[in-house]
């Protein structure tokens, strides 16, 4: 077997990606082996160091925190929210289930809680390890299909396999090698299309492969899109160029560029808008992370706001006791307009004076004195009337605090944390030249229904305060310990034009008459309502409230963390992240890159980018030296596109990323660096293949770098794993670099 061999291990009609191939016959005539060796040898040891004592340590492990939590939730169909799509989550959840994982109580609450006894650890971590797996022999055929040989394939597979920072990632319950798994697929499939005939049986078959690992790619992490993106321009750039190709008739380019539209759009996003349907099916039980999401979608969840807003009235009326939710929420939290019987002080800490009325904040919990009555502003009584007196669009009412009897005031006074904006309260009579201003006009946002009629759950209204024409609102920041930490709330013009001053009625139900205040708190304090019929919201409407909420926390910048990053730092692997500890000892587990890998795609991403600016500088000079048909400058092009084109578009945007990132975020990136080190050392290999003295010598390089990588992998073997402890002593021998923080105790 020839084990320099460059043929691609598909047999292409024509070589319609330009890289270089050989026939069977020509295959067959040197002799080489029917079974690609390295390719199974590369597996099997992929396998061997993923699923090595899998079940260890029976703890959770970084992310395992929530991820964990997640699956458990799926199983038992309670809602979760998460700022990622659900599938990997969902074939984690699928393998758990047949495991009978559902039982258990897994609320963890921190990193090295134990798991329950009776909890599947090796099932939940299997898909993570299998997918994590597939990566080597995903990268070794991708290089082979870019036209290198068996060698230059095999070192890109040594790069995945030997990684600590990768398997560290594959051993547990997360999902960053599921994501990475299917993009190299997606790869891996773009390559078989591309080198297979325009709308032959194979590149029908191919396509409709890439679509679905784009579509499972994009509906497992967010960083995927960069690469989605990438993939799509390489289709069309063979589109392009198969424009060229004059055998094939006018309407087969056609209905070919329509195919192409079809696998990299349309199948990718009918692929994630299944998966989250299916998402939605499974999860209809109300659980803790649902206050991230409305009020109308919450109520259509099982128990929860549900049990709560089934069989309340439907239609605000005057004499309604409510609680308004504001629509925006603070801090990835609900909040609820709220009052309590303290006073603004005198004086804020800056010196300004306040109107030193009764407090109006938004309040994060569920709470008595979240209850407001409406009351007509020309009539006294505080219950509904029969018939009832329903709200429209347009009303002047007033909002009476159900515990206190104050009505909701704002007046010239500026807001204690927001002096740009108003405050608001609930009027206390000082008998003092400040009069109340307690009328406020409702404003219908955005309602389905055509009547304008105020409805509970459905409606989002803005109070416009009719004395200043503000909007009441909330600023989103955190009072002092004089207003218990809870949060402003202002009347402001500027707000009106954001979803911080929407409200939206969620608990409704018609007063009675009462004697007195005394009367009216109790009756507060024990209502409640029989559950008599679900609230509907349709599959689809929860999917693009789910989306909208996701791209709000995405955009959300994350605070400083340990573990944090910056792109620079990925290059060089300057830093590392400790995924677990085991308490009063050194045995820990720490994700961190083989540096001998990582240093030396970080030489071959140097190398090939001044290389080929120099090429084709020289080709604008002289273009007889590097011709267009030249098949190795053909291949040079096609793979230095698709994998420094890859690392570029994976990485250069986190320079322009105003959040805190980590090393999860390189997952893409580095995968293309691995795939083009595979292909520098190729091209390398092939240089010298003419030359025997320069070729023995590259291999015996070769054979070296594959002997540091593996004794580099060996070294750090105890904290990739955590089977062993180690001294303090041996572990500052492994802290190679300062940047390194290992968890080290000298006792």
């Amino acid at each position: 077997m020839d084990f320099l061999s460059k043929k691609p291990l598909i047999k292409a009609e024509k070589n319609w990606a330009g890289t270089s191939s050989k026939n069977d016959a020509s295959h067959a005539a040197r002799g080489e082996a029917a079974v690609d060796w390295p390719l199974w040898i590369l597996t099997v040891l992929s396998a061997v160091t993923r699923f090595w004592r899998l079940g260890y340590p029976n703890v959770v492990v970084f992310d395992e925190l929530f991820y964990s939590r997640f699956v458990h939730m799926y199983v038992n169909g309670i809602f979760f929210f998460d700022s990622n799509p659900p599938f990997a989550k969902q074939l984690i959840a699928g393998a758990a289930y047949l495991a009978n994982y559902s039982a258990q109580n897994e609320t963890f609450a921190k990193i090295g809680d134990a798991y329950s006894p009776e909890t599947p650890i090796w099932v939940l971590r299997f898909i993570p390890c299998l997918f994590g797996t597939l990566l080597v022999p995903l990268s070794y055929c991708i290089v082979r299909n870019l036209g290198y040989s068996q060698l230059a394939a095999t070192i890109s597979g040594v790069c995945f396999l030997l990684d600590g920072a990768l398997i560290t990632g594959s051993r547990f319950v997360m999902t960053d090698s599921v994501n990475l798994a299917l993009l190299l697929s997606s790869l891996f499939c773009i390559l078989r299309f591309v080198q297979s005939r325009p709308l032959s049986g194979s590149s029908v078959l191919w396509g409709l492969l890439v679509g679905l690992f784009m579509g499972l790619a994009i509906s497992t992490k967010y960083v995927s899109f960069p690469s989605l993106l990438w993939f799509t321009w390489i289709i069309f750039r063979h589109y392009w160029k198969v424009l060229d190709d004059l055998s094939i008739s006018a309407k087969r380019l056609v209905e070919y560029f329509i195919y192409c539209v079809l696998i990299v759009i349309f199948v990718p996003v009918a692929v994630y808008v299944g998966s989250f349907l299916i998402h939605l099916t499974v999860i209809t039980k109300a659980g803790p992370y649902d206050t991230m999401m409305s009020t109308r979608f919450q109520a259509s969840l099982e128990g929860g706001l549900a049990a709560i807003s089934r069989g309340q009235p439907y239609n605000v009326a005057y004499g309604s006791q409510i609680t308004l939710r504001n629509h925006a929420g603070v801090q990835d939290n609900a909040c609820w307009l709220h009052s309590h019987k303290e006073v603004y002080p005198l004086r804020y800490d800056d010196g300004r004076g306040s109107s030193h009325q009764q407090q109006v904040t938004c309040y994060s919990f569920k709470d008595v004195n979240n209850w407001w009555i409406i009351k007509h502003p020309n009539k006294t009584i505080l219950e509904v009337e029969s018939p009832p007196e329903h709200v429209r669009d347009g009303a002047v009412v007033q909002l009476v605090h159900g515990v206190t009897g104050r009505l909701l005031n704002s007046h010239d006074v500026a807001a204690p944390i927001s002096p740009e904006c108003q405050e608001v309260s609930c009027y206390i009579d000082y008998n003092i030249t400040m009069p109340a201003e307690e009328l406020w006009e409702v404003k219908i946002i955005n309602q389905e229904a055509e009547d304008r009629y105020w409805h509970a759950i459905q409606t989002n209204v803005q109070l416009i305060h009719v004395n200043s024409k503000t909007t009441l609102s909330i600023s989103g920041q955190q009072l002092p310990p004089w207003a218990f930490n809870q949060f402003e709330v202002v009347s402001s013009v500027q707000l009106s034009k954001f979803t911080l001053s929407l409200w939206t009625v969620e608990e409704h139900r018609y007063s009675t008459a009462h004697s007195g205040q005394k009367e009216r708190e109790a009756a507060l304090l024990k209502d409640e309502f029989i559950p008599d019929k679900a609230t509907d919201l349709s599959l689809w409407k929860k999917f693009w409230e789910l989306q909208w909420s996701m791209l709000g926390l995405s955009r959300d910048t994350v605070e400083e963390h340990v573990y944090g990053s910056k792109p620079f730092d990925w290059i060089m692997n300057d830093n590392g992240v400790a995924f677990w500890a085991q308490k009063g000892s050194n045995r820990q587990i720490y994700q961190l890159g083989n540096v001998v890998v990582w240093h030396t795609g970080a030489c071959a991403l140097l190398v090939t980018v001044v290389a080929l600016s120099l090429v084709v500088l020289v080709r604008m000079r002289f273009p007889e030296i590097f011709p267009n048909h030249h098949i190795q400058w053909i291949r040079v092009c096609f793979a230095a596109e698709v994998a420094l084109g890859g690392f570029v578009v994976n990485w250069l945007p986190y320079f322009f990323t105003d959040r805190t990132l980590f090393f999860h975020h390189y997952y893409p990136a580095l995968g293309f660096k691995f795939l083009l080190l595979g292909g520098f050392m190729g091209e390398i290999m092939d240089l010298c293949r003419n030359k025997e003295y320069l070729a023995k010598t590259v291999q015996a390089l070769v054979a070296v770098w594959i002997m540091s990588v593996i004794y580099t992998f060996v070294r750090f073997v105890p904290i990739t794993y955590g089977f062993d402890e180690l001294s303090a002593s041996e572990l500052h021998g492994l802290e190679w670099r300062e940047s390194w923080n290992f968890i080290i105790r000298n006792s």
